[in-house]
């Protein structure tokens, strides 16, 4: 169940590293000689998979949906969320204890509840929604609550209310209003929804390096290779060291990002020379009010579907019930094993596990064997897995699980994330502050064309330094559609 602690609400109504250096560098390793154009693209380099640098899922998920990163003003914002259109009321004491048939004969009682929405003409349900009650005073102000007097809407004298719907703790709710038929003057009451203003910020992320001139100078000699992957999907070979050395500095700014959006808990502190250094909530910290729940063993469809129905019964609409499970490898293998233990039951599986393969000779291969990633529930439930190498990790997890010692804990850990729309926004977003992005280089005797040889040096240092820095946040508008499955042991 959710957490009921959020850091988040502040109102309620109710290695190696490195930068491009030129515009030769900038072609030859981002394919992309305009610098307005930069930021974007290395979003996309960086977030998609290569040899050479690690994927980063939940970025790649969030900059590619419609409208990619949210651009803010400054490095705090808000939303707002909104609770339950209709909230119930309770009974905070039970002023009728001695009447042991309430509502017999016709007759009236009264019930003392925590709320002063009602009154005549309105209609309230106990947790016996086989007896409607019609409100028949005005109600009463009584200290912790508000008395109402109450009769069974029946024109059967003999029944009555069970008197445990009036012991304190028990739920009424308004259901309907009945009016008279001809010159009504009574009108029922309504409810709107609680109102929570949330607020967040995010985090900001610099790297920088001092070239020097020998550096500079011996960079051909190195021979470094490696493979990149650009923002038009295209796999090209780069070998020069010093455009490797930029390209994995930028790698750590978007890791340094990647990681703060999953693990980063809300902080804000003074940093040198007095300036706030804040730190943004990533996804673990905000689904904390989420819907969670740990299991230690063996994962299974039906595990699965009572999950997602606590989630998204009476809330979602069947058409809107599709998620994102991030998981590590673990994850994924217990995600396959409890569909494919169902699947196993019908024949026709048989022939996605079973393919021929066409082979120089005349006897075909056989290969044997398919992985399920999509699970399709009841009422409109959908689930699509994505690994997250960052769950399987050892830097980033150290608790290891006991039957399987090589694996961490958190590699089967499901992370259920709705995509969907929210207040008419994607319900996740990545967020960045407006020109928060910077990159650039202060001279010495060199610069990143080469060595200043007739004109003015900005120190005298035979180098250069380079230096470049970005800001990225997470925001969950509406948690309660995104929940977390955690295995966990004692111990």
């Amino acid at each position: 169940m959710a957490t009921p602690q959020s850091s988040l609400i502040i109102k309620q109504y109710e290695g190696f590293g490195g930068n491009f250096l030129d515009s030769d560098y900038l072609a030859a390793a981002y394919e992309s000689g305009k610098p307005h154009i930069l930021e974007g693209a290395l979003m996309k380099i960086y977030s998609s998979q290569s040899r050479f640098f690690n994927i980063k899922p939940f970025m790649n998920m969030t900059s590619n949906k419609s409208g990619g990163p949210v651009e803010i003003p400054t490095e705090m914002f808000q939303w707002t969320l909104q609770g339950a259109e209709y909230k119930a009321a309770r009974v905070v004491e039970n002023v009728d204890s001695a009447n042991t048939t309430p509502g017999l004969n016709n007759g009236t009682f009264r019930v003392k509840l925590d709320l002063d929405y009602f009154h005549y003409p309105d209609v309230l349900f106990s947790e016996d929604n086989d007896l409607p009650l019609q409100i028949v005073e005005a109600p009463i102000p009584d200290g912790t609550g508000t008395i109402y007097t109450l009769r069974i809407q029946t024109d059967n004298p003999a029944v009555y209310l069970d008197p445990k719907n009036l012991y304190q703790g028990r739920e009424f709710c308004k259901v309907w209003t009945s009016t008279p038929s001809e010159y009504n003057q009574w009108y029922g009451t309504q409810q709107v929804p609680n109102i929570f203003k949330l607020e967040s910020q995010l985090g900001f992320f610099a790297q920088s390096i001092t070239v020097t001139d020998k550096a500079y100078r011996d960079q051909g000699r190195l021979g470094v290779e490696f493979l990149y992957t650009d923002y038009n999907g295209t796999t090209s070979k780069v070998n020069k060291f010093l455009a490797m050395y930029e390209a994995k500095m930028l790698d750590e700014l978007y890791r340094s990002m990647e990681v703060q959006l999953v693990y980063g808990k809300k902080s804000t502190t003074a940093g040198p020379g007095g300036y706030w250094q804040k730190t943004g909530p990533g996804i673990r910290e905000q689904l904390k009010d989420s819907w969670v729940q740990y299991y230690g063993g063996a994962l299974s469809v039906t595990l699965l579907q009572d999950y997602l129905m606590s989630v998204f019964f009476g809330r979602e609409a069947e058409a809107n019930r599709s998620v994102t499970a991030m998981t590590g490898t673990m994850g994924s293998i217990l995600f396959h094993n409890a569909l494919a233990a169902v699947a196993n039951g019908f024949l026709t599986v048989d022939s996605h596990y079973i393919r021929s393969v066409p082979s120089p000779i005349e006897t075909p291969y056989l290969a044997y064997g398919a992985q399920f990633t999509r699970y399709t529930g009841p009422q409109g439930i959908v689930v699509d897995l994505v690994l997250n190498p960052m769950y399987d990790d050892i830097m980033y997890c150290r608790r290891f699980h006991p039957q399987y010692p090589d694996m961490p804990i958190d590699s089967a850990r499901m992370t259920f994330l709705d995509f969907g729309s929210a207040e008419g926004k994607n319900n996740i977003s990545m967020l960045k502050v407006k020109d928060s992005f910077l990159y650039g280089w202060t001279e010495g005797t060199m610069s990143p064309m080469g060595p200043i040889t007739n004109g003015r040096f900005g120190s005298l240092k035979n180098g250069y330094d380079v230096a470049c820095q970005g800001s990225a946040g997470a925001v969950i508008r509406d948690v309660t559609r995104c929940g977390e499955l955690i295995m966990d042991f004692e111990g």
